[in-house]
């Protein structure tokens, strides 16, 4: 059956199915060795707006803010944090001096990098778990999750 042929209770059902599996993985993953593997201090505010320097460089403190839904003095906050810990680099703009750009340091850029590569690995691992076909299969459906990302974020700044 085709996704045009489900109903959209039937859909919606199928969506829920494969974000329970996933967080059933993460929740099995969650105990191994790999999460273990990499130890920090950085909350999961201070991650997100390090992987969002990580896709734009350089960035408005107000974009930051706008795009995490959240007030400009939290973000600052979270940014303060960043920069305290050597993670971030804040500077006033050139052309307009009421707004801040906060970039990645090298060593945030490292943080970042050691980060996705424990993710890439984890996802090595469970692949090599695979007979060729069920790679296939997974090769296929990263593909489509891929052409659905860059219709999601088709037209977003940051």
């Amino acid at each position: 059956m085709s996704t045009n042929e489900l109903s959209k209770r039937e859909l919606a059902m199928r969506i829920e199915t494969v974000v329970d599996g996933y967080d059933q993985m993460v929740h099995r993953l969650t105990a191994t060795r790999s999460a273990g593997n990499f130890e920090s201090s950085v909350t999961m505010a201070q991650l997100k707006v390090l992987m969002l320097l990580g896709a734009q460089p350089e960035t408005r403190m107000s974009e930051l803010a706008g795009v995490q839904h959240l007030s400009l003095s939290t973000v600052s906050g979270v940014v303060d944090k960043l920069v305290e810990t050597g993670l971030a680099a804040r500077r006033t703009d050139d052309v307009d001096r009421r707004q801040v750009l906060i970039s990645l340091t090298t060593q945030g850029s490292t943080f970042l990098d050691r980060f996705q590569e424990l993710g890439k690995d984890t996802l090595r691992a469970l692949l090599v778990e695979l007979t060729a076909d069920e790679v296939e299969i997974v090769a296929n459906a990263m593909n489509v999750l891929i052409r659905a990302a860059g219709r999601v974020t088709e037209g977003e700044i940051l």
